[in-house]
């Protein structure tokens, strides 16, 4: 049974000299790595690391960036240029206002969501991952977020209650705000 786990010989630096001699005299770093004994892994990071470049390798031009790309342009610039990006920006700060102003936990767990696919989609895993723990949380928690996150509280109901029971009780003279005293504070103006 052979063990395929078993780490390649380390090769010499004379066998690195001619293995290097192989590559940049246009050998493949398959033949290179088998006429040696090591991995092609090895092969290439040594290559990578070294800077080994064949004198037949030419870079190809890099293409002109995109226009989005470009620096230095105002919002407004911007969206001069590409109309669909005021729409854009406009659910955003729909999203993100209502999150600020009137929570809520599906909300909440919503642009968590959002903000996870768009970063797995531009290739950023890490914060695809952050954002994807925070839409597990409020999942975990939503009922008693959304119960916490309503307009009223419980005890809000109950006060309300209490002086409909008062007005009905005195009548409608009766200010459903309870009268502030102005005891101990000087009023220069007469009373009407």
């Amino acid at each position: 049974m052979t063990d395929t786990h078993r780490r390649p010989p380390r090769l010499s630096p004379e066998a690195w000299a001619h293995a290097r001699e192989d590559f940049l005299s246009g050998v493949g770093a398959a033949v290179i790595a088998e006429r040696y004994g090591t991995t092609e892994r090895s092969i290439r990071r040594r290559a990578a690391i070294e800077g080994w470049r064949r004198p037949d390798f030419t870079p190809g031009p890099l293409g002109p960036p995109p226009d989005w790309m470009a620096e230095g342009r105002t919002k407004e610039e911007e969206v001069e240029r590409d109309p669909a990006l005021a729409e854009v920006d406009s659910a955003e700060s729909f999203s993100r206002f209502g999150l600020l102003f009137n929570p809520s936990g599906g909300d909440l767990r919503r642009f968590a969501f959002r903000q996870a696919a768009e970063n797995a989609a531009v290739d950023r895993p890490q914060q695809a991952l952050a954002w994807m723990r925070l839409v597990q949380l409020v999942g975990s928690c939503n009922g008693s977020l959304e119960s916490d996150s309503s307009a009223f509280r419980h005890i809000d109901h109950l006060r309300a209650a209490y002086i409909n029971r008062l007005n009905e009780a005195f009548g409608e003279e009766t200010p459903s705000r309870p009268a502030t005293s102005n005891a101990g504070k000087s009023d220069a103006s007469p009373a009407p």
